[in-house]
């Protein structure tokens, strides 16, 4: 099980297309609304073979080594949903738990969705195609920030079978020695930070203001 991606939407879609690019990531996908109709507008085309239509993307996919970003258009940032790449057995554990803590489950060929009590998703993906065989740009921690008011971030720890790391009232951190994901208590559900393994990052904020920040692997 790897922390490998993240979606927002934001009216900042071109902003966030440059950033992450000039970071290396690629574009796999760009699918909009033009016209009352979805389209691709797929690489290698770019901005300014489309800027002049008014497409409401609802996906722009970017891959850059075991990192996958997605964001598409919204009227304000709003962090959306975070995801791990599983096995089959995994898969099939994590969906049981869900279930058994009474979760929202959407499975679906492409992908699957957990509704979680904080207002944002979990994604659970099989597929191997979502990332790049090479085997760097790992995302090792998340900073998520959600309300504890909600329900007790612990629930996470049962959900995906980790331990907790850390807890306090204000601050619950599960994972393993490959990842974590640290919940700090917030009035809103909001990415605060990325943090990166096996690349460099000049630890600066993306254009919906989530932090990168780069480790060295060693």
């Amino acid at each position: 099980m790897n922390l490998f991606h993240y979606h927002w939407w934001t009216n900042k879609a071109e902003e966030m297309e440059n950033f992450y690019g000039k970071l290396g990531f690629k574009v796999n996908l760009r699918v909009g609304r033009y016209k009352d109709k979805f389209e691709a507008f797929n690489p290698p085309l770019q901005w300014n073979d489309f800027r002049h239509k008014d497409i409401k993307f609802s996906i722009i996919e970017m891959v850059k080594g075991q990192t996958n970003i997605t964001f598409g258009y919204g009227i304000r940032d709003i962090f959306d949903h975070f995801g791990f790449l599983v096995n089959s057995d995994e898969y099939d554990q994590v969906i049981n738990r869900a279930k058994d803590l009474g979760w929202e489950v959407n499975e679906d060929v492409r992908r699957t969705f957990i509704s979680t009590p904080w207002k944002m998703k979990v994604e659970v993906q099989k597929r191997r195609d979502f990332v790049q065989e090479e085997n760097h740009t790992q995302i090792d921690q998340m900073e998520i920030h959600i309300p504890f008011s909600n329900n007790n971030p612990s629930l996470f720890c049962t959900l995906f079978d980790q331990k907790i790391m850390q807890k306090n009232s204000e601050l619950v951190i599960i994972g393993n020695d490959n990842w974590s994901i640290k919940f700090v208590d917030s009035t809103v559900t909001r990415l605060h930070s990325v943090s990166f393994n096996s690349d460099r990052f000049s630890n600066t904020a993306d254009p919906v203001n989530t932090c990168l920040i780069g480790h060295d692997s060693d």
